[in-house]
């Protein structure tokens, strides 16, 4: 892998987890463990397809 696919995936990273450990702090009280997981997971599908159809279009 090249210099600069490894530096977009340490974006990617970045990007999705800095936002993910932020909202952990802001999880409400009443929220259970499998709600989280569960929004964790489509979060991540989502993500997934999102870049899925970027590299589809060729614009990554």
């Amino acid at each position: 892998m090249d210099k600069e696919k490894k530096t977009n995936i340490y974006k990617l990273i970045l990007t999705a987890g800095i936002p993910l450990v932020y909202s952990v702090t802001y999880l409400p009280a009443d929220i259970t463990v499998s709600q989280a997981i569960s929004a964790l997971v489509a979060f991540f599908v989502i993500v997934y397809f999102a870049i899925r159809a970027l590299k589809y279009f060729k614009i990554i």
